[in-house]
């Protein structure tokens, strides 16, 4: 068990994670965010890894404060954030408001996955 600090931008939380597939490897920037069913990416950094998420065939329901969106899902062949490494990790693509800073939010199918320990006052997180 290991103690990460966490990114804090504007009361916000915020990890790296680095995406895997086949020669391509991108890190990327995600809002922690426990509210998200899924894990989302941008849809321009999905393409950055040579997927292309309009031709999935497979979309999720998610619900969104403007209502509920279809989002095409797509599988990483390796996620790893916070010290854990997933393969055919599946995440949804949409075009994500949050800035050119931020690539997505690392949701509850991932943390789902393990003990978490998140304290927000100090603004770090176990994974058991």
């Amino acid at each position: 068990m290991k103690l990460y600090h966490l990114a804090v931008r504007s009361g916000l939380l915020f990890t790296r994670a680095a995406l895997k597939q086949q020669i391509l490897l991108r890190v990327v920037t995600l809002l922690l965010d426990s509210g998200s069913s899924y894990t989302i990416l941008s849809w321009g950094t999905i393409s950055s890894l040579g997927l292309d998420p309009g031709a999935s065939a497979i979309r999720r329901p998610v619900m969104t404060a403007n209502g509920e969106l279809l989002l095409p899902e797509v599988t990483i062949e390796e996620f790893q954030a916070l010290g854990q490494r997933l393969g055919q990790f599946p995440v949804l693509a949409h075009t994500i408001p949050l800035g050119r800073q931020v690539h997505g939010v690392l949701g509850m199918n991932f943390l789902r996955q393990f003990e978490t320990c998140l304290n927000f006052k100090q603004a770090t997180i176990q994974l058991y």
